[in-house]
């Protein structure tokens, strides 16, 4: 099943290789992608870092992108605070966003910060970013068999086609993406949508290996801007079980990078997630801070042998040669400035990944939680001194039927393992002969949860007062 299910997503990134319609371009423009960050003073460059100043100031040549030479209608507009996007359909009814290069910072400070010197310099922190990012990450993503929107940076002129959103784009650089790259055209779903669904029904699983691919990639490039609301997913049916892979967007923070001192101020007292692009994967647990939540919950299924070949496997796809020609997909006027430097930056974090992303998934793994739905599961739990093996089925007329969870646990990588049942009349079974040190935390949630604990382990039971729960001897197993 696992091999089945590698080999179709990697069959799925080879087929969204979907580009913008190429009657968009009928010119080209030579354009700055912002003139904010230029000539920085040396009190400037010592407190807010030289950064990618020299990046975001030099012109380069782009194609014109003209909204009434496409098959393009305007949908809505979007985008959060700094960040400003219009979303088209075409005329097969897929969904692109185009989104300015350039952020505006003044709506996501407080009100009492704006126009003040602390939104100046939050504004010019923007100049820590790679402007074009986003265009070299998808041959990488390729190589890993990971579902991404392949970006095209275009300059908008002053076009009336826009209409009311005329002035909100006009003249300025903005990078065009598809919104949903699967290979059907089908839509995808944001993540409060597809958690949602794995909540609810036990046939909806997350495609976890295929997730930390995604997620060692961020690594790389130093991406953490990576929350819950960065990632769409795309829907596989394999064997009646619905399978959600990951389409990772939105790739501003990419190479993130400042060496001025506010930012190394703001690191050690806040913000431990502005760790910069380095030669080597120092801080990767400071640097996933804000997915910490996210990759605890999402790759909670994968042992350390996966992680280890995972990592392995990316390292061996990110050879030399495809990491310079992802890294010429940015302008040529840019690529000499930046991208040899980048280059070797890449090849030496992918060189020290397994060491420092072995260190995060010992991280993860040191308190796990494991959630079933609100429909009907049986937690089983056996093992011995060395392992213990937790396993979770759908239950369904009396017996176990297709397995929705299975790892096993090593007390030196983890000591507490939360299994969470939800709605549902859910069975806890621990095994006779079960013998771990490993806690275990029951939450049973709503129904008539009922738990056979014969084994000798570590437990607490917590469930929902009122609710008829019980802890009984089960006759019914797994042979069932």
């Amino acid at each position: 099943m696992r091999n089945l299910l590698l080999i179709s997503l990697s069959l799925i990134a080879n087929l969204c290789d979907a580009q913008p319609p190429q009657k968009a371009v009928s010119d080209s423009m030579t354009w700055k992608a912002s003139e904010e960050y230029k000539d920085p003073s040396f009190f400037k460059r010592l407190l807010l870092g030289t950064n990618y100043r020299q990046e975001w100031g030099t012109a380069v040549k782009l194609p014109v992108f003209r909204l009434a030479q496409t098959d393009f209608t305007i949908d809505e507009l979007g985008g959060g605070n700094q960040t400003k996007s219009l979303q088209f359909k075409d005329k097969q009814g897929r969904e692109w966003v185009l989104r300015t290069i350039d952020k505006e910072v003044e709506k996501a400070l407080p009100p009492a910060l704006r126009h003040t010197l602390a939104q100046r310099v939050v504004q010019d922190l923007v100049s820590a970013a790679h402007p074009y990012a986003p265009v070299t990450i998808p041959p990488m993503a390729k190589a890993l068999g990971v579902v991404a929107p392949i970006p095209v940076i275009y300059f908008v002129p002053n076009d009336p086609a826009f209409g009311q959103y005329q002035t909100i784009f006009a003249n300025r650089l903005c990078l065009l993406e598809q919104k949903s790259p699967t290979p059907d055209n089908g839509k995808s779903e944001g993540t409060d949508e597809m958690f949602e669904k794995i909540l609810t029904e036990n046939n909806h699983l997350i495609q976890q290996q295929n997730l930390l691919k995604a997620r060692l990639l961020d690594m790389l490039i130093s991406d953490w801007d990576r929350h819950a609301d960065q990632w769409r997913w795309g829907q596989q049916e394999i064997n009646n079980i619905d399978y959600y892979y990951p389409i990772p967007r939105d790739r501003d923070q990419a190479y993130f990078s400042s060496n001025g001192i506010l930012v190394k101020l703001a690191q050690m007292i806040s913000a431990k997630h502005f760790v910069g692009f380095r030669d080597n994967l120092r801080q990767v647990k400071n640097l996933s801070y804000k997915s910490w939540k996210f990759d605890k919950l999402f790759l909670n299924t994968l042992d350390a042998k996966v992680w280890d070949s995972t990592i392995r496997f990316v390292q061996a796809q990110l050879t030399d040669d495809l990491i310079h020609q992802a890294m010429l997909k940015m302008p040529p006027e840019i690529y000499p400035i930046s991208g040899p430097e980048m280059e070797q930056k890449l090849k030496d974090r992918r060189d020290d990944l397994l060491h420092k992303g072995m260190k995060y998934y010992h991280f993860l793994s040191q308190m796990v939680t494991i959630n079933g739905t609100d429909q009907e599961e049986l937690f089983h739990i056996s093992g011995n001194n060395s392992n213990l093996i937790i396993q979770v089925y759908a239950w369904k007329d009396g017996k176990a039927a297709h397995k929705v969870y299975e790892r096993v646990f090593t007390r030196k990588e983890t000591w507490q393992i939360k299994l969470q049942g939800f709605d549902g009349n859910d069975q806890f079974v621990v095994e006779d002969g079960t013998n771990s040190k490993i806690r275990l935390l029951f939450v049973g949630g709503k129904g008539k949860d009922t738990y056979d604990i014969k084994g000798k382990v570590k437990y607490k039971i917590e469930d929902d007062k009122g609710e008829d729960s019980s802890l009984v001897s089960l006759s019914k197993t797994l042979a069932q």
